[in-house]
């Protein structure tokens, strides 16, 4: 039987789709250096974007929020080592909601703090020990579209569920390594859908729930291979409903669809532009620009859009693509 163009070209399309000829994100800037000042960092570990596209920084280990315009300009910071309302000790997930109000989760102090915009106080919840509404090394947050208010309770292995002012609404997990289970649970994001996402660490997977904890679906193990981890991380979302995931000791930017197939990545190991030492968190805001947490190299980088080229329209076009 006779093989025609047609018939190759419609072959390539099935196997390699032309959403997968993305090209990854490209390096745009970088703001930082190591120290305490204004727009300096000691091991930034968390990032995300307000409503009003304003960058926040969880500054861990100068104990405080830094917070900066999307071209990393200095526009205010709160914080300091404390245990009163409005300090910290160890801030480490971050999150905003649509009302522009700021979460962190905070490592030592085992409690969740809510502020304004400008970083003012609003409250706080949480104590240290096992029981609904307390907290054994907090360090994820995230808020959906109808502010509730999920956290990553990591060492006691499990997501608890709150309203926008810190009433308790249910929680899932528990310590093992089968669906729904967790070891050391450390990124929690949540998808326009309501879909929850957790980067469980020490299992080496991302794990996909409902809004109310019903398991969906999960993948990676420990390896170097593309659909591994070696520490998986920050977790964002780009407009197409893609899942991008840290895989901090490798320092890869990877990204997945929804469930879980893998497609690009981009980033590896250094100080160079682009690259990164313990790359941690990335953040993707409306735009479709990328931030991402760079701790061992104390700074932020920006990265513009990933371009998926256009369907072309005409099969002169098409041949084009495959030729």
């Amino acid at each position: 039987m006779k093989i025609s163009l047609g018939h190759i070209l419609l072959l390539l399309m099935l196997a390699f789709p032309i959403a997968s000829l993305a090209t990854p994100p490209v390096f745009l800037l970088a703001w930082g250096t190591s120290g305490s000042g204004d727009g300096e960092f000691n091991f930034p570990r968390r990032i995300t974007v307000g409503a009003d596209g304003s960058v926040y920084v969880a500054d861990r280990n100068n104990h405080r929020i830094q917070r900066f315009t999307a071209e990393g300009v200095f526009l205010g910071a709160w914080g300091g080592l404390g245990t009163e309302p409005g300090k910290f000790d160890f801030p480490f997930g971050i999150a905003t909601d649509d009302s522009g109000h700021v979460y962190v989760a905070e490592r030592n102090n085992n409690r969740i703090q809510k502020f304004t915009a400008d970083g003012v106080f609003v409250r706080a919840w949480g104590v240290a020990g096992t029981g609904p509404g307390q907290f054994n090394f907090p360090v994820g947050v995230a808020v959906d579209h109808d502010y509730r208010v999920y956290v990553a309770d990591s060492f006691n292995h499990r997501i608890q569920r709150f309203t926008s002012t810190g009433g308790y609404l249910g929680q899932w997990g528990g310590f093992g390594n089968t669906a729904g289970k967790f070891n050391q649970p450390v990124v929690v994001a949540v998808d326009a859908a309501a879909n929850v996402y957790v980067s469980d660490s020490a299992n080496w997977r991302v794990q996909k729930f409902t809004g109310t904890g019903t398991f969906l679906t999960e993948w990676g193990s420990m390896g170097p291979d593309d659909d591994q981890f070696e520490g998986p991380r920050g977790i964002a979302f780009d407009a197409q409903g893609n899942v991008w995931v840290v895989d901090q000791a490798p320092s890869w930017i990877k990204r997945f669809t929804a469930q879980g197939v893998f497609i690009e990545k981009f980033g590896g190991t250094g100080s160079g532009d682009g690259l990164f030492d313990r790359a941690e968190d990335v953040a993707i805001d409306a735009n479709g620009y990328f931030y991402v947490t760079d701790p061992g190299n104390d700074r932020i980088q920006k990265f513009g859009p990933d371009v998926v080229p256009t369907r072309p329209t005409t099969w002169g076009g098409l041949k084009a693509i495959y030729r």
